[in-house]
């Protein structure tokens, strides 16, 4: 157990302590400190909430000037209270208040003496990965340019050049319009026209109309979707979204069709998978990125929040993950970006394991001189490199609060 979760447990007693005693209790003034934007705090307490509108009104969550802030507050077990961070997260360096109003209740109708004030501020904390994800991003975006200049180079890859800054070779551009002209803007599967368009749009061009092509139509109207199952539904999701797209109600494809078909495609255990009943964390991971802009509504927030316990709880002892019974690190590649497009760290306690985290996870597969293995000492992965350069970039954009890796607009 680390010393600050140590901290946070014994604050909570605290917490515990001054809440639905018999006697008279004096409420205490608490301070915390983190360096999480969108730390989620638990109120702890020693009965059985009352948990109702009513108890929500009587928590919030103000700053340093008195502004009352608009959080989720949730109950987590019978005797917790969860208080979200707001959606943008809170800013760094702001003193900030969790007023707890003494008309709040038990179930057995006894409430608090005092108001309780639980004050904390958000430390801004040099990132310690910064470096690391820096020198790993340069080393292995060298290495795709390498690629491109040998005649290959694809669209994740591009993506992940556009991302980090670098021009993307002008082959590319100039291959994918001579594949398109050679099968008529026809492309084989519906996963094909959603992974160009994010290509797309991170160098710039426009899917609805790349040389008389529009990719997004061949999306929302696509008769194969239910050929290719759920990593389809995913993509759709994510490509329509990544420029705010206008899809039209008689479409094939309209999102509210796509979000009730991943929804509906959840494993047995809250999460998703190509095929089984079991969650794998690479699917697991592309569902979450597809529902992240949704979390606002009740369905969508329910099933996010069940998949990422999940993948906390089917992470390895190392910080990494497995799929399909083998140690990878795209595993690690697609819960991290995930993660961050949900706006969780992925080096943050949920995720941290014998003091490794997912981040220390994915790291691990680097290649000496630039990439990363498929499986540790494979050998350079071409999809291992892109997948962890996009993980990395989606880290990197996560801590400079410039949202999700696949929204553009």
């Amino acid at each position: 157990m680390s010393k600050g979760k140590s901290k946070y447990i014994l604050i909570a007693a605290i917490i515990a302590s001054t809440i639905f005693t018999s006697g008279a209790v004096k409420a205490k003034e608490l301070n915390r400190e983190t360096t999480d934007a969108h730390k989620s705090w638990n109120l702890e307490f020693n009965q059985d909430v009352d948990f109702n509108d009513e108890a929500k009104s009587n928590i919030t969550v103000v700053d340093s000037k008195g502004n009352v802030l608009v959080t989720n507050i949730r109950l987590g077990n019978s005797k917790t209270i969860i208080v979200d961070a707001p959606k943008e997260g809170y800013k760094l360096g702001e003193h900030y208040v969790i007023n707890i109003n003494n008309k709040l209740r038990s179930k057995k109708n006894k409430q608090l003496k005092e108001n309780v004030k639980c004050n904390f501020i958000v430390n801004a904390n040099e990132d310690i990965y910064g470096k690391k994800v820096d020198n790993a991003l340069q080393l292995g975006t060298n290495k795709i340019l390498e690629e491109f200049k040998k005649g290959s180079g694809d669209d994740w890859e591009a993506l992940v050049l556009s991302r980090y800054g670098k021009e993307v070779p002008a082959n590319y551009l100039s291959n994918l319009e001579s594949n398109l002209k050679a099968c008529n803007g026809i492309m084989g599967q519906p996963t094909d026209y959603e992974r160009t368009t994010l290509a797309l749009m991170a160098i710039g061009k426009d899917p609805t109309n790349f040389n008389g092509y529009n990719l997004i139509e061949k999306i929302y109207n696509n008769g194969d979707m239910q050929n290719q199952g759920i990593n389809a539904y995913i993509f759709a999701l994510i490509a329509l979204d990544s420029g705010k797209f206008n899809v039209p109600e008689n479409a094939v494809w309209t999102r509210e069709k796509l979000i009730n078909e991943i929804l509906m495609g959840r494993t047995e255990d809250k999460g998703w998978s190509y095929g089984g009943d079991t969650a794998d964390p690479d699917m697991t991971g592309m569902g979450l990125i597809a529902l992240a802009p949704y979390k606002d509504r009740s369905d969508v927030k329910t099933a996010i929040d069940q998949a990422v316990n999940r993948l906390s709880a089917i992470q390895n002892a190392d910080g990494g993950f497995s799929s399909w019974g083998t140690v990878n690190s795209e595993s690690c590649s697609q819960v991290i970006i995930a993660l961050c497009a949900n706006g969780i760290d992925p080096t943050g306690d949920k995720f941290t394991k014998n003091n490794k985290n997912a981040l220390d996870g994915l790291l691990q597969y680097q290649v000496d001189g630039g990439g990363f293995y498929h499986t540790k000492e494979t050998g350079y992965n071409v999809m291992g490199t892109e997948q962890a350069l996009q993980a990395l970039e989606a880290y990197k954009m996560f801590k400079e609060g410039k949202g999700g890796l696949y929204i553009f607009k």
